[in-house]
């Protein structure tokens, strides 16, 4: 047994009694590293991830790999939504050093944690060699490894800043002609396979649809939500939605279920509704909070964070149809193993979850949804808000970590949507209290934004700020939609001057600063030539 005994993170005590002498990310592995002088091996994953568990048993579980990686290296294991701050930074290194991103992310650090060299997932006969290698140069020209750490860390500290400009209403136009042109017209959806959801987009041609009419907007959206409701991506046993579907039509899905994607897709399936009327829309968002409320939800209040795809070389065992019925493979699912639960509570994706259980209130009118919402903001407010400032994770009792962009930015979000949905002005007084920590605590005072992680933490080499979205919206996205809600008009002018420049450059990987420049405008404009005032 190693030192991730004493941790809390699913992900960490899943390696705990690998071989391989794993810390934990913090200053007694930097110590380690400097005091020893040996370049860090990182890890990172988290606990439903597959691959994750493919290199595990392949490589962390054995002996001959563990004598290697002990011998050489400083070797540290980071679950990745416990560290979604040091998890972009090190993702950036690997991609800027690759063309390519992915789980487990294998990185190697000088001991001053500048990256060097990273990959994604090795197999055991490329690793081996790989660590025999870089440990020959550290220990042969470490200087040709610190510069090339230095590089990296100066690439990466180059932001490019892209001359910014007004928004109006012409960029919905160019958006709309950049999703038609991915949209798969067979299956719906956008891309190729692997098919991920991309709720903000499907989101966006909703708000396009009502600004313009445009009746291509809508069938794109509504394509797409059918086509991951009568697909395998779809659980219509249990509930709830997996992660993505390998095949274009939507089937075979890579089986671990995400909280963020089922708190994301829940309000899209309900505007749906709004728009459509069509009730098979409304039973999927209800049963995929019905799902969350039975088998994602801490007693206490609080929302887990995934469930597993299955075991390796097992993927998919509990979610395979047997039996003809619905009604009978619920049944005999009762009488299986279920896969792992990554039972941690984070604040960033109960925030989400909040929002969609008191827009499923709102729409389903189920007082349950309100009820699991009022709940979850109340668990947050007593576990995991400490003087003034947000944390990021809970389990088990304990909570950990200083809390994100993304954990201000969805939190705000959720307690104005339960605010709408209870009239309970106490969740929106929170919600300006968050606000103002957010701003004191991320914002960009010399080019407007909100960075990612707070000035405290001096072992990220880079600070990021991001406004694309990705699997998450981006925290950036999310901040000005509430600025806007809370009437803070001229912070929310601030931040859309800071996006205008990359929102311009290719507007559909934007989807929901899109939707917050709608609301701008309903809010602020009376009539399609209005300017937001940058």
């Amino acid at each position: 047994m190693n030192r991730l005994s004493k941790e809390k993170s699913p992900y960490l005590l899943q390696h705990q009694n690998n071989p391989v002498d794993w810390y934990a990310w913090g200053e007694e592995a930097f110590q380690a590293a400097r005091a020893q002088n040996k370049p860090i091996f990182l890890s990172i994953g988290y606990s439903t991830c597959y691959w994750c568990h493919m290199m595990e048993k392949d490589s962390f579980e054995l002996q001959e790999v563990a004598e290697v990686l002990n011998k050489n290296f400083i070797n540290i294991k980071v679950d990745r939504e416990e560290h979604p701050d040091v998890d972009q930074i090190y993702m950036d290194a690997v991609v800027s050093l690759t063309g390519q991103g992915g789980w487990p992310m294998s990185v190697f650090l000088s001991p001053d944690l500048k990256p060097f060299f990273g990959g994604t997932f090795f197999w055991r006969a490329q690793f081996i060699p790989l660590l025999n290698n870089i440990a020959s140069v550290w220990q042969n020209s470490p200087e040709k490894i610190i510069q090339s750490g230095n590089d990296i860390q100066k690439h990466l500290s180059e932001r490019i800043q892209p001359a910014t400009g007004s928004l109006d209403a012409t960029i919905f136009t160019s958006a709309l002609q950049q999703f038609a042109q991915s949209f798969d017209t067979t299956h719906g959806g956008f891309g190729s396979a692997p098919k991920f959801p991309h709720s903000m987009n499907i989101d966006a041609l909703f708000k396009i649809h009502r600004r313009t009419g445009d009746k291509e907007a809508l069938n794109m959206a509504t394509r797409s939500l059918d086509g991951m409701a009568n697909g395998g991506i779809y659980d219509a046993v249990g509930g709830g939605f997996h992660r993505y579907a390998t095949q274009d039509d939507w089937n075979e899905p890579h089986y671990e279920k995400m909280l963020y994607d089922n708190a994301l897709l829940v309000p899209v399936y309900l505007e749906a509704f709004k728009v459509t009327n069509n009730p098979t829309f409304a039973k999927v968002a209800r049963e995929t909070l019905d799902y969350v409320l039975r088998d994602m939800t801490d007693p206490l209040g609080g929302f887990y964070s995934a469930q597993d795809a299955g075991e390796v070389d097992k993927e998919g065992e509990y979610y395979h149809r047997t039996e003809k019925t619905i009604e009978e493979e619920r049944t005999a699912r009762q009488k299986r193993t279920p896969p792992h639960k990554d039972d941690k509570v984070l604040t960033s994706w109960n925030g989400l979850m909040i929002a969609a259980m008191a827009f499923g209130y709102k729409i389903l009118e189920d007082k349950k949804y309100l009820q699991a919402a009022q709940k979850s903001a109340g668990f947050i407010q007593q576990t995991l808000y400490k003087n003034g400032e947000l944390l990021r994770r809970y389990r088990d009792g304990d909570s950990r970590y200083a809390g994100t962009l993304e954990d201000y930015a969805f939190l705000i979000h959720g307690l104005l949507n339960l605010s709408d949905a209870d009239a309970n002005p106490e969740w929106k007084n929170w919600a300006r209290d968050l606000q103002q920590k957010q701003d004191a605590l991320f914002w960009d005072a010399k080019e407007g934004g909100y960075f990612f992680s707070p000035t405290t933490d001096k072992n990220l080499f880079v600070r990021k700020k991001t406004f694309q979205d990705g699997a998450l919206p981006s925290g950036n996205a999310i901040a000005v939609l509430n600025l806007l809600r809370l009437g803070e008009t001229k912070k929310a002018e601030a931040l859309f001057k800071a996006m205008s420049g990359e929102i311009h450059r290719y507007p559909s990987a934007f989807g929901q600063s899109l939707i917050a420049l709608d609301y701008a405008m309903v809010q602020a404009c009376t009539d399609e030539t209005c300017k937001i005032n940058l």
